[in-house]
């Protein structure tokens, strides 16, 4: 088992990388414009920054991908609009040339096939150890919730409380707290996505007549629809986490 950074991989592992996250995340996820104008510049600004971990046959095991930004006030400042926000503020610090202090995960992924194997941690694992050695100070993600899509009307400040057999019941937070990160609340407008009718008719493959909240394949939260405005948004809550042996750093 190696790693690999994103330059250092060869063509048959790449298209194993874009398949990989083609299969991750649900379809309305796609349709966010960030991803649409920013991820190309991620892969080619930060391509020492997308990990890959590897085995014997050179096959990927999982990744994770992430964007240096740099943050000057208290972790619980961090803004509500959390990933997109990060995407934004990465690529405008590297193109203001402004030196970056904190690492910014926006994901991590593992093939479907290699799930349920520990090596989301290791992956973790990888990525604190880089932040540990680095000129980054903190390790910050505004994680999805793999189950929270099971429960759409469940706010997340009350999702991430939910409990089942004693234990934290999404497998994701409960991975990330186990691995030693801890929460720093709630990001309610995380990925915001937009359109209008026709739009959101394909999207939530439904025939759509009157003004109220829908529900789209995959989607953590419902999505608006105003018909009178010929308008819908979907706006994601995520969860800022953080991995940081400082204290003072959450609230100063």
């Amino acid at each position: 088992m190696r790693f690999l950074h994103l330059s250092e991989l060869e063509e048959p592992q790449v298209l194993q990388y874009r398949s990989a996250i083609a299969a991750a995340f649900p379809a309305i996820t796609q349709h966010s414009d960030i991803i649409k104008n920013y991820w190309e510049r991620i892969e080619n600004y930060f391509p020492e920054q997308q990990v890959f971990m590897l085995d014997a046959s050179d096959d990927i095991l999982g990744f994770i991908n992430t964007i240096p930004f740099s943050w000057e006030k208290n972790l619980d400042q961090l803004p509500d609009e959390g990933w997109d926000w990060m995407v934004r503020k990465g690529i405008s610090d590297y193109d203001k040339q402004i030196k970056p202090n904190c690492l910014g995960g926006l994901q991590v992924i593992i093939p479907k096939e290699h799930q349920g194997k520990g090596y989301s941690k290791r992956i973790i694992s990888r990525l604190k150890e880089h932040v540990s050695t680095s000129s980054f100070q903190y390790f910050v993600i505004p994680i999805r919730p793999t189950f929270k899509n099971r429960h759409p009307e469940i706010k997340m400040a009350d999702y991430l409380h939910l409990r089942e057999n004693d234990k934290i019941y999404d497998p994701w937070i409960r991975t990330h707290l186990d691995s030693g990160a801890k929460i720093i609340k709630v990001c309610p407008r995380s990925m915001e996505i937009a359109g209008d009718l026709s739009f959101w008719k394909t999207v939530v493959q439904s025939t759509i007549e009157k003004s109220g909240f829908y529900q789209a394949e995959g989607a953590l939260n419902p999505v608006e629809i105003i018909v009178e405005k010929n308008y819908g948004i979907y706006l994601e809550e995520n969860i800022w986490i953080y991995y940081c042996s400082d204290e003072k750093k959450l609230r100063g």
